[in-house]
């Protein structure tokens, strides 16, 4: 009696931690045919989002009908550097439909980068960020895409190349402009503006730095960062309006600069 009720009793725990889990996997496991994703945009050119977050995680080892799947899949996809946030993930009949925001370059950032050709010295390059300051993948751009994006230079020495991609690129100059690149990017073809300048501010205030705009016309003061306007000076939005309506005005347009901060360095 004994003998073959602990037959049963292992025969069951053995199924039930073992074989049942594995037919799941077998009949109902995740693959990369069954996992639809949020098309990619046209910049990530040699990244694959879906091949590379299943060959970097336990995806394969996982069932649509295990209740935690969701949840790992939300996990997975938003550690990827090249996603904002992942939306929804739904579990459907056959399929698995998981909605994604991924990043969007905003900007370059002219950096330093070590010079192939001498390994004791340093090349100019450009590293791709998105609109959260978050250094995209660099494999995905050349230099030829460089004019495409608003070029962020700074004063003093460069922003060094050595950054983790997906994080924030770490630099307060950086970071604020690109706060301003946000705010003129829907502009940008408007006022033929071509790069961002962080200068150290000369004046004690909410903000350290100094940002002037460059376009095909007049060179703008901007001065401080969106949201960091010092005492007296005019808000984002208000720059932001004087600054498109002088592309209409021959006479505004053909001056060599123009401070819309309403004072003078």
């Amino acid at each position: 009696m004994v003998g073959p009720f602990l037959l049963c009793i292992f025969s069951y725990f053995g199924w039930l931690y073992y074989g049942a889990p594995k037919l799941d996997i077998a009949n109902y496991g995740l693959t990369k045919e069954n996992i639809l994703i949020t098309q990619q945009p046209g910049w990530l050119r040699k990244t694959r989002v879906l091949d590379e977050v299943f060959d970097e995680s336990s995806l394969a080892r996982r069932s649509r009908l295990d209740s935690k799947t969701p949840e790992e899949l939300f996990r997975v996809f938003t550690a990827h550097p090249c996603v904002r946030k992942t939306r929804r993930v739904e579990m459907m009949a056959g399929i698995v439909r998981v909605d994604l925001e991924y990043r969007i370059p905003v900007a370059m950032v002219n950096c330093n980068r070590p010079d192939e050709s001498n390994p004791m010295g340093k090349e100019e390059g450009y590293l791709p960020i998105d609109s959260d300051g978050v250094l995209l993948d660099t494999k995905n751009f050349t230099r030829d895409d460089v004019p495409q994006y608003i070029t962020i230079f700074v004063e003093g020495e460069k922003v060094d190349s050595a950054r983790v991609m997906g994080k924030p690129i770490g630099d307060p100059r950086v970071e604020e402009a690109v706060q301003l690149c946000n705010l003129l990017l829907p502009y940008r073809a408007i006022a033929k503006i071509r790069s961002v300048y962080v200068y150290k501010a000369k004046h004690s205030g909410k903000s350290k730095w100094l940002l002037e705009i460059e376009t095909l016309g007049p060179r703008f003061v901007w001065g401080s960062s969106p949201r960091l306007e010092g005492l007296g000076e005019p808000l984002a939005e208000t720059k932001l309006n004087q600054l498109v309506e002088s592309v209409s005005d021959s006479k505004i347009w053909s001056q060599p600069s123009i401070d819309l901060t309403g004072t003078r360095r």
